[in-house]
Parts: C-alpha cells; structure tokens; sequence
C-alpha cells in the first residue's frame, strides 16, 4: 500500500513539474510570437535646423571652415589678453600694427572679444575703437553685428563688406557725422599696406582686449594673405 502510495505521489510530482514547464515555454513562445508579430519600431530623426550662427561656426564654431585664414592682431598678448589699467580718458592706448596685403579675397570677417572692468562686456557706454588706412572709428553696435552665441564677454562679428562708426568721440558724444555701412573689405587689395589700430573706448579701467581678428577666405585660385610688416 505504501508502495502504491508513493508512485502515486512521485507521478503527481512529475505531472506538476511537467505541466510548469509547458506552461512557461507557452508563455515564452507567446511572448515571442507577439514580438515578432508587431510591425518594427521606426526612429524618426528629428529634422537638422540651420544655424543659428552660421559665421559664427565658419571661423569659431566646433567644425570652422578649414579655408578660412586669420590675421589676429592680438598674438602678442598675454593668454588673458592685452590688458589697460587705466580708463581710456587717462590713457588711450589699444595696439597699433602695419600688414601687407597679397592676392584676391573672396570674404572677410572683424572679430572682436573685448572686456571693460576686466571680466565685464561692454555695455552702451563703451565702445571698440578700429581704424584702418584713415577710415573707421569707435564702432557702432548696430544691424551690422553678426549674430554670435551668448557669452559672459562682448563678442563682436562684423562682415568686413559694412562697418558703421563715429570717426571721433565728439562725433559719438553729439551722435553726429555718422558713418554707415563703409566697406573696409575693398581695402584688401593685392600690395596695399594695412595701417591698423584697434582699442577699447571706455571711462572705466580694466579695458582687455581678448582677441581682435580677421578672419579671410581667399578667392578661388588666389593665394592670399594678410602678414604682419615687422
């Protein structure tokens, strides 16, 4: 009898494990087959937006545009920039240089990074000083500036082709003789030399210049340059 009883239990046993192991194999093929039976997952790319600085990328973004040469006036300075303790009132300074022009240019970009109170941008009382070959001036913030990213710092982009200035002080303090839209571009020509000054015009010390720069894309075939007279 207890013989009996004990088949009786160790077949129970089998049929339960049995029964558990076809209920999860069921389960596991269902589940594969309701997988295989949904249509596939296509990923949506979202669309790639323009630029928001499409100049901005070509000289300073994270792929510039490997045609795209600099003159950079500021080489000379300090890694933190060529710095004035002194308000522009007391001692107007800035960097003065000379480069020869060579070759054919197809575009060309100023680029101005410049801090007032040294870590400060420029705010409506300031403003940046470039002359060149007689034109220029304290430079006039306005529809001429290329749009840049935010910064902490004032980032200047102009196209070369249309600059706007006040020649003088006074003329900036009367808001007089303004001149708009100069093209300082159609000075790049081939054996010209290049009489530049560039400062920070402020009342307030701690005037850094940062970098100021062109940025120039010779013209196809044109080996062009813009080098230092030393």
């Amino acid at each position: 009898m207890k013989e009996t009883n004990s088949k009786v239990f160790w077949g129970y046993l089998i049929l339960v494990f049995v029964a558990a192991v076809t209920s999860v194999a069921g389960i596991y093929i269902g589940n594969k087959v309701k997988e295989a039976e949904k249509p596939p997952q296509i990923v949506i790319q979202p669309p790639e937006l323009p630029s928001q600085y499409p100049d901005w990328d070509a000289i300073k973004g994270k792929n510039p545009d490997t045609k795209i040469l600099v003159a950079r006036f500021t080489s000379e300075c300090p890694s933190g920039g060529c710095v004035n303790h002194k308000p522009a009132t007391v001692e107007f300074d800035g960097i003065h240089k000379k480069y020869e022009v060579k070759g054919k240019f197809s575009r060309a970009y100023l680029y101005i990074e410049a801090t007032v109170d040294y870590q400060r941008p420029l705010t409506v009382w300031d403003d940046f000083y470039f002359k060149v070959n007689g034109l220029g001036g304290h430079l006039i913030d306005d529809k001429n500036l290329l749009p840049v990213p935010p910064s902490g710092i004032s980032r200047l982009l102009y196209d070369l082709r249309s600059i706007s200035y006040f020649p003088t002080i006074r003329d900036k303090e009367k808001n007089t003789n303004k001149q708009l839209d100069i093209s300082l571009f159609a000075l790049l020509q081939n054996g010209i030399i290049l009489d530049i000054t560039a400062a920070i015009s402020s009342d307030r010390p701690g005037r850094t210049m940062k970098e100021v720069s062109i940025y120039y894309e010779c013209f196809e075939g044109s080996d062009c340059s813009i080098q230092e007279k030393r």
